[in-house]
């Protein structure tokens, strides 16, 4: 097994994970890089499994975080398996890598990305190609492994039944066996389908499905006034789940584009978690109250700094960057892009605020970006025979 893992950031996603492993292997070498040390640190906390109910107690240990140096960097430096859990957000992703690239120069070491595939891929396919990660085996994760949500000590959870990843390296077998040894269930390997790095950049769709909903003129009254609400099953109406539809559409579109054959939405989660579509995006996403329960944001400050638009403005200007290379129309979604300032300016925040990846050179075409994504000159760990 992996005696050695490091998880990067304290947020829903490495609690959850550092409470699975923990679950399984309560002695297991296992360390949280976070700026933000959780209060339960040090007492059990609960995991509830919300498809089935069950639940288990987990211990947790504050020696196993670090919000501070030099441990963290430590911890790092030595890790065999590194989870990067942070959003992608550009800045964040930006620091991360780099510290990555300072502290695991040319080491053996597998690196598993959650939520690797979309914003931020063009620039991280590029940064990978650097010399010191020439060893380093890399699992691009299309989302979370879990849909999940930590309040307090109380850890809801839900395994994804299968989950998309995309591999730079030798051997994909590496880091898959990596991630699976150090959350101690084997298993977890048939839950993987292996795809390329261009094809994984279409799955997520955060961009659409988390920052229309959240800066939806509606839900923005209901969050000014501090109502929380489920973020799918509550917070689309009929009129906007139409919107969310078509943005949807669009996607496959783009990925069709590039040659890449991409699920809808309500596709993606009869995969995920053998969710069935109804008759309508609406309906389907009305249905998933007991799958989702990523709640909306506390209040307007909440809204402003959450990761629904740090993490997924730069996203959706990815897609469109990809969509002016291919020449493919992508009316509603730039419609929605052409709406935010007015969208932002209502929750005191411009288009400036949010960080985004740098744009694609003026003459790139599609076969060009696929060549970054995907084409093994990039890294220089492999033959590119």
């Amino acid at each position: 097994m992996s005696d050695r893992t490091v998880i990067v950031g304290g947020g829903h996603v490495g609690l959850t994970l550092y409470a699975d492993i923990r679950r399984l292997r309560p002695t297991a070498d296992v360390r949280v890089v976070t700026s933000r040390v959780p209060d339960w640190v040090g007492s059990p906390l609960t995991m509830r499994d919300i498809l089935t109910n069950e639940a288990h107690t987990v211990p947790s240990e504050r020696t196993d975080f670090l919000p501070e140096e030099p441990a963290a960097s430590r911890a790092l430096a030595a890790a065999d398996c590194v989870l990067v859990t942070v959003p992608d957000i550009p800045k964040v992703r930006s620091a991360v890598v780099e510290r990555l690239l300072e502290l695991l120069a040319h080491r053996s070491v597998s690196i598993v990305m959650i939520r690797g595939g979309q914003g931020g891929a063009l620039w991280l396919a590029d940064r990978l190609s650097d010399p010191r990660a020439a060893s380093w085996e890399v699992l691009l994760v299309e989302d979370s492994l879990y849909g999940c949500r930590v309040q307090g000590s109380r850890v809801e959870y839900k395994r994804k039944d299968q989950i998309g990843a995309a591999h730079y390296g030798q051997d994909p077998k590496i880091p898959l066996e990596a991630l699976a040894d150090a959350l101690g269930e084997p298993w977890w390997l048939s839950r993987f389908a292996l795809r390329s790095p261009s094809e994984l950049v279409f799955d997520p769709l955060g961009y659409y499905i988390h920052t229309a909903v959240a800066l939806d003129p509606g839900n923005v009254v209901r969050t000014a006034r501090g109502e929380r609400y489920l973020h799918y099953s509550e917070g689309i109406d009929p009129t906007l789940g139409g919107q969310l539809d078509a943005m949807d559409s669009e996607r496959v579109a783009l990925a069709a584009s590039y040659g890449v054959e991409s699920e809808t939405f309500p596709q993606i989660l009869q995969r995920q978690y053998g969710h069935r579509p109804r008759s309508t995006f609406h309906a389907t996403m009305a249905a998933t109250r007991d799958l989702y329960r990523s709640l909306s944001p506390a209040d307007i400050n909440d809204l402003r700094l959450s990761r629904s638009l740090r993490e997924d403005i730069p996203a959706l200007f990815t897609m469109l960057e990809l969509a002016r290379v291919q020449s493919v129309a992508m009316p509603v979604t730039k419609a929605f892009a052409g709406a935010l300032p007015y969208l932002l300016d209502r929750i005191g925040l411009t288009p400036a605020d949010i960080d985004r990846y740098p744009p694609l050179p003026a003459g790139m075409d599609g076969e060009a970006v696929r060549r970054l994504l995907d084409n093994r000159e990039n890294f220089p760990n492999e033959d590119p025979s």
